[in-house]
Parts: C-alpha cells; structure tokens; sequence
C-alpha cells in the first residue's frame, strides 16, 4: 500500500502511570528542550475531530490489526479557531508520516455542511480529502482532546510528547467552541501516553531518559479508544 517511505517518521508509543510520567518529565527536562509552542505553562492542548467513511474502514482496521492504514482528522489548539488544521496521517507498522494544510472558519463549515468543493485554487490535500468525503462518504466520527507536553531535539528531529487526560467527545457541534465539551476518559485513572517520534535514530541519552525498567511499546490509538468508550453512545 505505502512502498514508497520517504517523509515516514518513526513513532514509539508507551502507557505508564502518572508517577512514571513526572520522572521521564524530570529527566527529559535535562536534555531536551520545551516546544515553544507550550509557553509558559509548559503544555498546550489538542482538540482532533476524526472522520470514518459509512462502513467505518478506519476503526475497522484498527481492530483488525492492519498494518497500513490512514486517518483524516481537523485538528485546532487550546480551544482556538483562528488556527485550523486539516491532517492525513499514514501508518505503516511503527513508521507514520503526516500531511496537513490550513484551512479556515467558513471552509471547516463547508466540510461539516456537505458543501466543500475541489477546485484548482485548494491545497491537493483538501482537494484529495473532497474527493474522499464524495466518493466513500467521510463524516465526522468522533472528537478527541488531550493535554501535550512536548519536548524537542534537533538531532535526528526527536519529538517526545507527553500526553495527558485523553478524552473523547461526541459534541460536534462544539468542536470550534472556546468552551469544554462533556466527555469521557479513554484510560484508567492516572494512566497516561509517551509518544516519541524521530526520522532516522533516537540518540542514546533520549532513550535512556524515555524507557525504563519494564516500559514495553504499544500499538495505542487514541482514535480507536475514543471510538471504543465515546460519550453519550454506545461503544463499538
């Protein structure tokens, strides 16, 4: 499906309790620096709106364990519309790449309106995204929030992400609103993500400071857990 892996990133996902986390966090915080994009709190928070086609391809592939697969998401940060982001991001085993491309209030409603249109002037990604959303029926499926804490590194471009209270919400109509949504957890109590991404190597001493004792990649979701455990339906 995806022979061709340039752009691909690598990315390393582990669940760890909460006292895990501030460790990594504290040891992290020695060798790598702070997204700028955090500020001043030290976090920033992610609001991802995901879209499934009428027979659910993308949660299915999930739960059918496939290799390759693909999501389209429209994503804003700390609950601000001024900025939004039109996402695909491809898998293949434990290699990702994202493409993206901005678009603005009045087209996000056309796309939630039915009424997005390709034209020449579009980016080709919001052109490719039309062509999906006419050809197989993409429609919103499901809203996921957290709360990120990101570190970077420009050797090997590592990105180490700490994502916290993971949530799911079925309130479309909310997604561009400076407000909070009702939702629910997608893990246990004082569980919580490390994402670690990087292109070609992940230096010693970031690694070092990321796994410990029994840490173990998974193969975690947060799509899939926000479809599993939605709020206010029934889980798949």
């Amino acid at each position: 499906m995806f022979e061709d892996l340039n752009g691909f990133r690598h990315e390393y996902k582990y669940i760890e309790p909460e006292g895990n986390l501030i460790a990594v966090q504290t040891r992290l915080g020695t060798v790598m620096k702070k997204d700028v994009h955090a500020g001043d709190k030290g976090f920033y928070s992610i609001r991802s709106l995901y879209f499934d086609d009428h027979y659910d391809t993308y949660i299915n592939q999930n739960i059918d364990g496939v290799d390759e697969r693909a999501k389209w998401r429209i994503r804003i940060y700390d609950q601000n519309s001024d900025h939004i982001i039109l996402e695909h991001k491809i898998r293949k085993s434990d290699m990702i790449r994202k493409q993206s491309c901005d678009i603005d209030i009045g087209t996000y409603e056309d796309i939630i309106a039915g009424n997005a249109r390709i034209s020449a002037s579009n980016p080709e990604l919001f052109n490719m995204f039309v062509s999906e959303i006419k050809t197989r029926g993409l429609r919103p499926a499901v809203i996921v929030e957290y709360d990120r804490t990101p570190f970077v590194h420009s050797a090997g471009r590592v990105r180490v992400t700490i994502d916290r209270s993971i949530r799911s919400s079925s309130d479309i109509d909310g997604f561009l609103e400076n407000r909070g949504l009702a939702s629910r957890p997608v893990l246990p109590a004082g569980v919580n993500l490390i994402e670690v991404k990087f292109d070609t190597f992940l230096p010693d001493h970031i690694a070092h400071c990321v796994e410990h004792g029994r840490m173990r990649r998974e193969t975690f979701s947060k799509y899939y857990m926000a479809r599993k455990f939605p709020f206010g339906r029934k889980h798949i």
